[in-house]
């Protein structure tokens, strides 16, 4: 499955706003971190949101940066209305192989210590750009999904107040 998933940080809407200009080009996230803080801050505004919430331990967020023995899951998200759990690998930008790898490895580590047999475990790539690499890594994976993050950013001059005073 193939998602696009919009991010955008746009100030108060305007009725006087203009397209892009022409050879506009898309922008990355600087660090994969701010990334990551993005969909947190965000997460109930994103579609991920309706199916999925990072998990959670007594009321306190642990699946952000979630600890294992192998290395640290970006994203471990728990499903809200049946079991099952979601590795979410972020990548800024990514080595296809590696990533595959790496999201493959954390999905085995879920299954065995948190969840059992029965419980589905899942793995989500996002990424800026997909590669013939990276869809080739993915072909044979029935299990990990990739969704592509683009940025959107945008200024405006504020808008003016009417002077009512006559």
């Amino acid at each position: 499955l193939w998602h696009l998933l919009v991010i955008t940080e746009d100030a108060v809407s305007d009725e006087e706003t203009e397209p892009a200009p022409a050879g506009y080009a898309a922008h990355a996230f600087g660090l994969e971190k701010h990334l990551q803080e993005f969909l947190i801050d965000n997460w109930e505004l994103i579609g991920l949101s309706e199916t999925w919430g990072i998990f959670e331990e007594d009321g306190e967020l642990v699946g952000v940066e979630y600890g294992t023995d192998i290395g640290q899951i970006d994203l471990l998200c728990k499903a809200k209305n049946s079991d099952g759990w979601l590795v979410i690998e972020l990548k800024r930008r990514q080595t296809e192989d590696q990533t595959v790898g790496q999201v493959l490895r954390y999905m085995g580590w879920v299954q065995e210590n948190l969840a059992d047999e029965t419980v589905p475990v899942k793995g989500l790539i996002i990424c800026q750009e997909d590669t013939p690499k990276l869809r080739y890594a993915l072909k044979n994976t029935n299990n990990v999904d990739l969704m592509l993050y683009e940025v959107s950013f945008s200024l405006k001059a504020p808008r003016k107040e009417r002077n009512t005073n006559g």
